[in-house]
């Protein structure tokens, strides 16, 4: 056998190695990949992505598999087809791994702050509960009265102007905090509707194209929050739980009242879940207080989802779950609660004050 027959298999073991010294030193992973790095490939993949007619979360598999097809319809005898196959898996994981994947080995976000993230009681989660739900329901009666009968309608054109917004108040909160900022990332709806949703997932960035794929499926409300999140994965934040954070931070005083309300509203269905699990006694009392007009819109939000039936039921959660445990996620899909810890922390550590001069107007 000749010696590239062995270069898929000799990249694997050479991104394991450097996986393994990444994830004992994510000083080395700040200072060199995320700050260096990865800043330069995410802009040069983003200078050439308008090549892409088409989301490349289609296109690159649809070469990768043309290219497959082209391979085993080779004459060449079965080593040949199969060394090009391993060798074409071995250059794809690299090739993740080098534009996006090391990420995942980062500092943590919360490693600049005077105070870190740590676990918090039931009294505090239940008073982020209550301060947030003031908060949302201030915001909402910008757009509509709490109290009225009908869900609040947003409209789907919004879009593109809405993402110019999220895209400039997360680089204004990474250049404030010391991250790097570097080229826009871009955001596609993805069809056909549901196309994610039947997945159970609502978005997903996708490194090959440097684009975040939103399913065109969610309702308009919980679009803008999902888009903001793979916005977040796009500035090199691997982390479910931290581009939850950044979602929610970077976007709940906006001025504009929408892009605020559905910030807020992202966060807010996070703490009433574990708010429901940790205190089901208070989480009862209190969303019977609800008024009709928020109860309307997670009710409409609801109905959007379930348009389309999960057609992997359970699996998804595994499968994602052991995905994340294997890239050094210790908590697997609960790292997506982590934002809750993150928001506490952040607001210990940082001013963070929610007053009539930061209000959305």
């Amino acid at each position: 056998m000749k010696y590239y027959h062995f270069t898929g298999i000799a990249l694997i073991i050479f991104t394991e190695f450097v996986k393994y010294l990444f994830s004992n030193n994510p000083e080395w992973v700040e200072h060199f990949y995320a700050q260096g790095i990865y800043r330069f490939l995410s802009f040069l993949i983003h200078s050439v992505s308008f090549v892409f007619i088409i989301p490349g979360l289609f296109l690159i598999p649809l070469l990768y598999f043309t290219f497959l097809i082209y391979v085993f319809r080779n004459k060449k005898n079965t080593l040949y087809k199969f060394s090009w196959f391993i060798n074409s898996v071995g250059i794809l994981y690299f090739l993740f791994y080098l534009v996006w994947g090391f990420n995942y080995y980062r500092l943590p976000i919360d490693d600049k702050w005077t105070v870190k993230v740590k676990p918090f009681s039931t009294m505090q989660l239940e008073k982020e509960y209550e301060e947030t739900t003031f908060n949302l329901l201030r915001i909402r009666h910008l757009l509509a009265d709490t109290a009225s009968k009908t869900p609040i309608r947003k409209n789907a054109k919004q879009i593109n102007e809405e993402m110019k917004i999220l895209q400039s108040n997360l680089r204004l909160w990474l250049r404030k905090n010391g991250f790097p900022q570097q080229s826009t990332v871009s955001i596609r709806p993805i069809l056909p509707k549901g196309f994610f949703l039947h997945f159970s997932t609502a978005g997903m960035f996708f490194p090959f194209s440097h684009e975040g794929n939103v399913d065109a499926g969610l309702h308009p409300l919980e679009f803008t929050s999902v888009m903001a999140h793979e916005m977040a994965h796009g500035y090199g934040f691997a982390d479910e739980g931290t581009c939850n954070f950044l979602a929610f931070i970077c976007h709940q005083n906006d001025k504009n009242a929408w892009i605020a309300y559905s910030a807020t509203l992202g966060y807010w269905r996070y703490l009433a879940a574990n708010v429901r699990k940790v205190s089901p006694d208070f989480f009862n009392r209190k969303i019977r207080e609800i008024p009709t007009g928020l109860k309307l819109d997670l009710q409409e939000m609801q109905d959007y989802s379930n348009k389309y039936e999960d057609w992997i039921p359970k699996w998804q959660y595994k499968i994602y779950d052991a995905y994340l445990k294997g890239q050094g996620i210790k908590e697997g899909m609960l790292n997506y609660n982590k934002v809750i810890g993150l928001v506490l922390a952040y607001k210990e550590a940082k001013p963070f004050i929610f007053d009539a001069s930061s209000f959305p107007k």
